[in-house]
């Protein structure tokens, strides 16, 4: 925080939450296939009588409950807007480095108000302002608490609670609303760096 607030250009570099946001929908694409792995081998053992045929007389248990197969889900969308995301924020990275590697060079007053305005900005950008399904009051659409974990994190919590609750075609439905969230962090950081890029290059 002391560095943050002495800071004359905020010290903010977006690479690791682009690569932190990537591995989220990876995740969220393992937990579909997983289910679906999941599911249809438990199906099969029912119809062949598996749960059955090696039940303990001595212990009767009730074999588990089929499962629907949980259909395909379209990711496309939010995978497209992490590349814009991890292309902006390489972009930024790379014009704060270069301005670094010249010694930090004093920016006008002027266009560091303009950066930092861009950069302060990002933050609100992750925000849907119809919130959190069942949940509004959560703005976040990357980091929320999950609706029954306290304060444990759900990252995409819109998406992965409903694919919790098995309700595949809310999951699905929601991925371009996220996608659409991030592609907008994308564009605020790539304004970033275009402010930063006019402020530190000279003009001819």
């Amino acid at each position: 925080m002391m560095r943050l607030a002495d800071a004359d250009l905020i010290p903010f570099d977006y690479s690791p939450q682009a690569e932190a946001i990537g591995k989220y929908e990876t995740e969220l694409e393992k937990l579909l296939k997983d289910k679906q792995d999941e599911f249809t081998e438990r199906n099969l053992q029912l119809k062949e009588g598996v749960f059955t045929a090696t039940a303990d007389p001595r212990r009767p248990t009730v074999p588990p409950p089929a499962e629907t197969v949980p259909p395909f889900m379209n990711f496309a969308p939010m995978k497209n807007a992490i590349e814009l995301l991890n292309e902006s924020s390489e972009r930024y990275s790379k014009v704060l480095s270069a301005w670094q590697a010249k010694g930090s060079p004093a920016i006008s007053a002027q266009a560091l108000d303009r950066v930092n305005a861009d950069l302060l900005r990002i933050p609100r950008l992750f925000l849907n302002e119809k919130g959190l399904p069942e949940r509004p009051w959560f703005k976040n659409q990357i980091y929320a608490p999950g609706a029954y974990t306290g304060y444990g994190a759900k990252p995409i919590a819109a998406v992965r609670e409903y694919m919790d609750a098995k309700k595949w075609k809310e999951a699905d439905a929601q991925i371009p609303q996220v996608a659409q969230v991030i592609e907008n962090v994308a564009a605020g950081i790539n304004k970033a760096a275009e402010d930063l890029e006019a402020s530190v290059t000279p003009e001819h």
